[in-house]
């Protein structure tokens, strides 16, 4: 089967999905979902014992519920920020209340994990590797491009 046979079979657009497994091979600054949430959890409460009594309360079939770990922390961080405006967070309170005044909610967690994430400290060892793999995300999206553009022909002449 070759690829225009295989996509042509689907009848939904094409999406490449990546996941944390690439940031945590190429980046020095990556996290693993637990990780992430530990780590605010830890810059919120100066220990890792709140974090672990949240996760406690969010296992479901002897896994934890990462979403609901998150919701859990979020209101918590919201709160505690909204209480304390000239604290340890006062820069993501500043951003909170410059998009309040234009009418634009934004989670005061939500603000924080953007900041955390923003920064990309590539890995020294994986710099060739990463190369290479940018060279293949480039034909890649040049593939698929094309990939639609067919199949949106193909479609277009079906209707006709």
């Amino acid at each position: 089967m070759n690829i225009q046979e295989f996509i042509g079979q689907y009848h939904n657009h094409p999406v490449l999905f990546v996941g944390a497994g690439v940031s945590l091979r190429y980046l020095d600054n990556a996290h693993t979902w637990d990780g992430l949430l530990k780590q605010i959890s830890f810059e919120l409460k100066g220990n890792n014992e709140f974090y672990l009594d949240i996760k406690a309360e969010c296992r479901d079939n002897d896994k934890y519920d990462y979403t609901k770990v998150a919701a859990k922390l979020e209101e918590v961080f919201n709160t505690n920020l909204g209480q304390d405006r000239h604290g340890k967070f006062e820069v993501i309170n500043d951003i909170f209340y410059r998009e309040m005044e234009k009418e634009n909610y934004l989670s005061r967690f939500k603000i924080y994990i953007s900041q955390l994430v923003s920064e990309l400290n590539y890995k020294e060892d994986k710099k060739e590797e990463l190369a290479e793999l940018k060279k293949f995300v480039k034909i890649l999206v040049l593939l698929l491009q094309l990939t639609t553009t067919v199949l949106l022909k193909m479609f277009l002449a079906l209707k006709h």
